[in-house]
Formats: structure tokens, C-alpha cells, sequence
């Protein structure tokens, strides 16, 4: 079907198309530049750029008025209820998370791994699209054999509930009201608020709550109902326009990068409000944006085009600054193995020649990455092995840091979990267990936490509400 669409496309602005997608939910997304982002009805909407041309921020942050249980304009902080050894930074906080797909669940799951208990609500009504993912004649294990679920959710509780079921949604308020410290949640922005649970509704009953919802292109704005994932994401916030070669199309980059970037910025947001909480005894709601996160990290491009009207393009692996005398990956030993290497001056350059001679990519093809890199790198060349993941699960600097963590899923058997990137010193983290399977935790929570009875947990299964 591609030569019929690509007709009808010729004929049609990028703009236009747009258009025709926000108003029938069709998941067609322009490659914006910076000309088209600073053009963007949805981006002035929300208020996006300073005047200087900047984008001012990733998130939109409205905190509560009073705080729960002080006085007005009281000064006491609500405490810290992390106790010393009790297995991380945020021991003691409590996360209630709704939501699917890679943008939420990577957010709490670096709180999961420092010590934080994670809570997600699923159902089996309508299961997590990564969970889908899994399902074909090959996965013997259904909605369970998800890898990528695994991944993303390790160190999580997890209950279902039929939220479309009054009792079901009862039981998510309670929840919400009786054990929740913060809300972290990525659905579309009417879904929240079709439940009553929004924060609008909630911060009535719960003025010292913090709530993220961390959806594609926020809560407000012409385009907020705009459905999409991180494909639709890339191409809007301008890493399609990006990425590729100047002589071609451009591409999508790998992993879509939204899902990538905005749990990063999720995680901090996240932060910062629950330490807002624990300063002041208020809570905060913090709107947050895939799109603007992934525009906000490219703010010198776009201040490039605002300042001097120039359009950054695709530049393949050059240098898009145009300040480095080598900037690409090189072919070396092997099958489809590589090494990128960076000169930045005429010091590295020459340093360069002093150990590859004059033709760099013929003494990289007779050399493995990690010999390439290890000789430049002991010269002060930055040179790095382009890896694959069976290179990441060899690599010392990964082993000796304890990137990966054995544990054992009881479909999917044995794997390795990576652990973030950072480790702190009063309280390293870790994992104890993978993923939840639906409903793993159902009884335990409904009875520890909102003490109903065997009996009742039964009734309500019989009615649906478990599901």
C-alpha cells in the first residue's frame, strides 16, 4: 500500500496530514524541524519557549495549596519515613502506578530498585500492551512470556482490578487515599480523569499527594488527545528530522527515543515532589510531556535555528558542531563489528596517526573493537566498541559494577536484570524479585493493606473484580 499512500501524501503539507490526524486518532506523525516546533499550536498552547527562544521546561508543575494534616503556612515538614538499613534511598514510600508500555514503568522502576515499594495496577480485562507483545504460536506462557514486561517492571508488587467495575475502581481509590505517597501514571489524559482519579479529584480527599502523569504530549493543549507511542514521539519532537543521512529519508531511531528520554526526566520530576511533600506537607501534580522532554534535550538545535535561522539536518555519524577532524565508526575484525573514534583536535590527530598510521580505517579492519579502542584510549583518543548486547553481558566495567542481576521468572525461568546506571553510597539498592505475574500480589494487598477478609477476596473475584 505504500505507492497509493505516497501519492496521496505528495499532495497533501506535512502540517495538513497533521491535522487529519489529531481529529481521527491516526497515528501518522510529521519529522518536525526546529521550524515546525516553534510553529507548533500545541507547544504555544502549554507555553513552552521562553522568550529568549528556549524551551523553559519538560513538565508543567501545579503543588496544592495546604498540606494535609498542618496548619496553614506551617513550616513542619512532613517526616522521612525511611528508617537506617531498611534497603534504600526511598524505603518507606509507598508508588501507585497506572499505566503501560516503557515511559512509566522505567520511571518507578529506579525507585523500586533503591527501595521504594512499587504497586501496579493492571488488568487482565485489558493487560499491559508489552504483555500482548509476547503473545504467538512460539510463547507457550500467554500474557506471562513477556522479556520486555520482565525487564521494565522487576522489583514491583502487582495487583489486577477491573477498574470499570465500581468495586474494582473503589478499591484502586483506597488505595490511592490510604497508602499512596505519589501516583505515577502514562495513560492517554482522558482516562484518569473517566475513573475519578485524577488529581483534580483526588487532592480534595489527599492535599499532600504527588501525582505524575507522564503521557505523549501532556494534559492540555489542541493535540493532548493526540494517540501515540514513542515512533509518533521521535518524529514530533524532531530526532527523526535528525537521524539518517542527508541523502536520504529520514529514519526513526532505534528503541523510539520518548520512551527512552522522558522516564529519565519522569524519575526526577518524581523526586522532586516527593521531597517537595516531605519539606512542606503539600503535594504537587506535575504534568509532564514525552514530547517536550525530547525537545527540551535538544535545545541547542533548537536554538540554533532560532538565533541564526539554521537548520541542523542529517549528518549520518558526522559531527553536527563540525568542530572534530574524525567523527565516525570504523569497520574492524569480524563480522559487522566496529569502533567509533573522535578526534577533536589537532593533538588527537595527531595522536591518531601516531598509532594507526596514515589509513585509520585499514589498521582498524585487522583489529578486533576492543583492541582498537584500548590502544587509542591509551593515547587520550576517544575510541569506544560499538556493542551489541551479547558484548554488554562480557564487559568487565558492566561485571564489576554488578550491572546485571540473576533472578528467576517462574514462566520465563532464569535472566539477567540491569540495574540503573548510578549507585549511592548510604544504601546501594538492588532487586529481590522479577516482574509480577497478574495478580501475584492480589492477596496479600487487598488483605495486608486494605484488610479485606479470604472471604470477601473470593466474592469479589466471583463478581469480576479481580480481573
Amino acid at each position: 500500500i505504500e505507492a497509493p499512500i505516497a501519492e496521496y501524501f505528495a499532495t497533501r503539507t506535512m502540517a495538513g496530514l497533521y491535522e487529519i490526524a489529531c481529529e481521527t486518532n491516526l497515528m501518522l506523525a510529521p519529522a518536525n524541524s526546529p521550524r515546525e516546533l516553534y510553529a507548533s499550536a500545541q507547544l504555544a498552547a502549554r507555553d513552552f519557549f521562553a522568550d529568549d527562544g528556549r524551551p523553559a521546561r519538560f513538565a508543567i508543575i501545579h503543588p496544592s495549596p495546604t498540606p494535609r494534616s498542618h496548619p496553614e503556612n506551617s513550616t513542619e515538614s512532613v517526616p522521612n519515613r525511611r528508617r537506617e538499613g531498611a534497603g534504600g534511598a526511598w524505603a518507606g514510600t509507598n508508588i501507585l502506578e497506572f499505566g503501560s508500555g516503557a515511559a512509566g514503568p522505567i520511571a518507578t522502576r529506579y525507585f523500586a530498585e533503591h527501595g521504594a515499594t512499587v504497586l501496579r495496577i493492571e488488568s487482565r480485562v485489558r493487560p499491559d500492551f508489552l504483555r500482548t507483545y509476547a503473545l504467538s504460536p512460539k510463547n507457550p506462557h500467554g500474557l506471562e512470556g513477556s522479556d520486555m514486561f520482565d525487564a521494565l517492571n522487576a522489583n514491583k508488587l502487582g495487583i489486577t482490578l477491573n477498574m470499570k467495575h465500581p468495586r474494582g475502581l473503589e478499591l484502586a481509590k483506597r488505595l490511592a487515599f490510604e497508602w499512596a505517597d505519589a501516583i505515577s501514571e502514562n495513560f492517554a489524559p482522558k482516562a484518569m480523569r473517566g475513573f475519578g482519579m485524577d488529581y483534580a479529584s483526588l487532592v480534595a480527599d489527599k492535599p499532600d499527594l504527588v501525582m505524575i502523569s507522564a503521557c505523549l504530549q501532556g494534559q492540555t493543549g489542541p493535540h493532548r488527545n493526540y494517540p501515540g507511542f514513542g515512533g509518533q514521539g521521535a518524529a514530533l519532537s524532531g530526532f527523526n528530522f535528525i537521524t539518517g543521512w542527508p541523502d536520504r529519508e529520514p529514519l526513526g531511531p532505534h528503541g523510539t527515543i520518548t520512551d527512552s528520554l522522558a522516564p529519565r526526566f519522569v524519575a526526577a520530576a518524581l523526586a522532586a515532589g516527593l521531597l517537595f511533600r516531605r519539606r512542606t506537607g503539600r503535594g504537587v501534580y506535575i504534568d509532564l510531556s514525552q514530547v517536550e522532554v525530547a525537545v527540551w534535550s535538544l535545545t541547542p538545535w533548537m536554538l540554533s535555528y532560532h538565533h541564526d535561522g539554521r537548520i541542523i539536518g542529517r549528518n549520518g555519524n558526522g559531527d553536527a558542531s563540525g568542530r572534530a577532524l574524525v567523527h565516525a565508526a570504523f569497520r574492524c575484525a569480524g563480522d559487522d563489528r566496529w569502533v567509533a573514534i573522535a578526534a577533536w583536535d589537532d593533538d588527537d590527530a595527531e595522536r591518531l596517526a601516531k598509532v594507526a598510521g596514515d589509513d585509520l580505517a585499514a589498521w582498524c579492519a585487522t583489529r578486533s573493537p576492543l583492541e582498537v579502542a584500548e590502544a587509542l584510549q591509551a593515547t587520550g583518543v576517544e575510541a569506544v566498541p560499538v556493542q551489541d548486547f551479547d558484548d554488554t553481558f562480557a564487559d568487565p566495567q558492566l561485571a564489576h559494577r554488578g550491572h546485571f542481576v540473576r533472578m528467576t521468572h517462574p514462566f520465563l525461568g532464569e535472566g539477567a536484570y540491569e540495574r540503573n546506571g548510578f549507585r549511592l553510597s548510604d544504601g546501594d539498592g538492588g532487586y529481590r524479585r522479577p516482574s509480577p505475574t497478574l495478580g501475584q500480589d492480589s492477596k496479600d494487598v487487598l488483605g495486608d493493606v486494605l484488610g479485606l477478609s479470604d472471604a470477601e477476596q473470593q466474592q469479589l473475584a466471583a463478581d469480576g473484580v479481580l480481573e
